[in-house]
């Protein structure tokens, strides 16, 4: 009978049924120890895969000796007479786009019915089981990286932590914190006609009440470790095309950080070393990733200010917009001939990326506002990018000029000048961007609701793999 083992079980795997029994094992995590927990949990394990997998659990059942007395218990689930686990669809090439993006719906569809919990998922909560993961790398995964690396991952999480403590609040008042599964990597779908989810935690409700995004982060980052970013991608657009989170994204990179240290643990626990060892680099390099630039720019009037503000509110970046950054330098009673002139415009620009500067060099994204109509301002954003040592994307706002009237006749309160009037120049001195490496740069019409032009824009790969 085949056989296959855990840090916490023994599986046994028959052609008709599989038998999965727990090693009596005690962590800080997990607690296997007396044969009436290992009944607990088994209970609990198919109580909890029966939410999204009823067809496979079927149960839990006595291991009994010759005398007829329990000396164990074990889950029992069905053997798929076909199929294969993700991990190895991928490991052989064979995972398409259309079965990822049935994973991502499922996964969607799973977390938009869960509960929400207000009890869970805070910066202090979350801290606790960060440290206690980092202290058991340290336990059982000596030598897999130094303790300079294994440190500066830790300052990074705890940093984001608290950092973005606000935001992780507003994670819970928005319910964004579930009863999830916990454990969502691919060696943990089962792909046979559809996807199937195995295999959740049912020994630790702390790993399993968790935000979404961290969720949905963990099967990413475990794509993205088995080389297929592409993939993790697809599986990102699909997942929220489905569920409209957006305001997930500012946390996707600090939860596969955390989730390629948690397989990183594991894979030590299971003296799996040079596995260990990636996973521990893969968390190293989100820990140290580079900030970024996204630059909006556009004709006037064609709705950048709007998309660009979206952005940072969606994002958490800091906003830096031309038109504050021009008036700033000379305040509001200058004629607007002045304000628009070729001398001032350099002035704008050249304040524009100094300020862009420094905020890159606290290692903290920014997002830039202006009308980028000239190349020389957009082989600046380009120097800037360089001279930074950080990646950029251009997002052009494409939008016809009838459209583009009728918003400016209907500008008000608004601290830019450019009105009607000006459009016909705006229109003949832009010069067009094909500067911009097709790589880099993102075309979106803003006509149409403003909602569905932003939910458009996530929905682009470009941005995604920014982020």
């Amino acid at each position: 009978m085949p056989f296959e083992e855990t840090h916490i079980d023994h599986v046994f795997i028959g052609p008709k049924y599989t038998y999965k029994v727990k090693k009596p094992v005690k962590f800080s995590f997990v607690d296997y120890s007396t044969l009436a927990k290992r009944k607990h949990f088994c209970r609990e394990e198919v109580r909890l895969n029966r939410r999204y997998s009823p067809s496979v659990y079927l149960g839990y059942v006595p291991m009994k000796n010759s005398l007829g007395e329990t000396f164990e218990y074990a889950v029992k689930m069905k053997t798929f007479a076909g199929g294969e686990r993700v991990d190895k669809l991928l490991h052989k090439n064979r995972l398409s786009m259309r079965m990822v993006d049935q994973i991502a719906q499922m996964i969607a569809d799973f977390h938009l019915k869960a509960p929400s919990i207000h009890s869970a998922g805070s910066p202090v909560q979350l801290k606790k089981i960060v440290v206690d993961t980092l202290n058991n790398i340290d336990k059982f995964g000596k030598g897999n990286l130094s303790s300079g690396q294994l440190k500066r991952i830790k300052k990074f999480l705890l940093s984001f932590l608290s950092d973005k403590h606000l935001l992780f609040l507003q994670r819970i008042k928005n319910g964004k914190i579930k009863d999830l599964h916990g454990d969502l990597h691919t060696e943990n779908i089962f792909y046979h006609k559809k996807p199937y989810l195995l295999d959740c935690v049912e020994f630790n409700a702390d790993l399993r009440r968790i935000d979404v995004a961290a969720e949905i982060s963990f099967i990413l980052m475990d794509i993205e470790f088995r080389g297929r970013p592409d993939l993790a991608l697809e599986l990102l657009k699909a997942y929220l095309n489905r569920t409209g989170d957006f305001k997930a994204l500012p946390l996707l990179n600090c939860y596969k950080c955390y989730y390629s240290c948690v397989r990183g643990m594991v894979s030590g626990m299971e003296g799996k070393h040079k596995l260990a060892k990636r996973y521990l680099r893969l968390a190293l390099k989100y820990a140290t990733r580079k900030p970024f630039i996204i630059a909006v720019g556009g004709i006037i009037g064609s709705g950048k200010s709007i998309l660009a503000k979206a952005l940072s509110e969606t994002l958490g970046f800091p906003l830096l917009r031309s038109d504050q950054i021009r008036k700033s330098l000379v305040g509001t009673r200058v004629p607007r001939a002045k304000l628009y002139s070729q001398s001032f415009n350099q002035k704008t620009y050249a304040a524009l990326f100094n300020q862009a500067r420094r905020i890159l060099k606290q290692g903290q994204s920014v997002i830039l506002d202006a009308s980028f109509s000239k190349r020389g301002y957009r082989e600046k954003l380009k120097a800037l990018a360089k001279a930074s040592g950080v990646d950029y994307v251009f997002i052009e706002t494409v939008l016809s000029k009838k459209e583009i009237v009728q918003r400016l006749k209907k500008r008000r309160g608004d601290i830019s000048d450019a009105g009607p009037d000006l459009l016909e120049f705006f229109i003949k001195t832009y010069e067009l961007s094909t500067d911009i490496p097709a790589g880099k740069k993102l075309s979106l019409s803003t006509a149409g609701e403003k909602l569905k032009v932003i939910e458009q824009l996530f929905q682009k790969k470009k941005l995604l793999s920014i982020l």
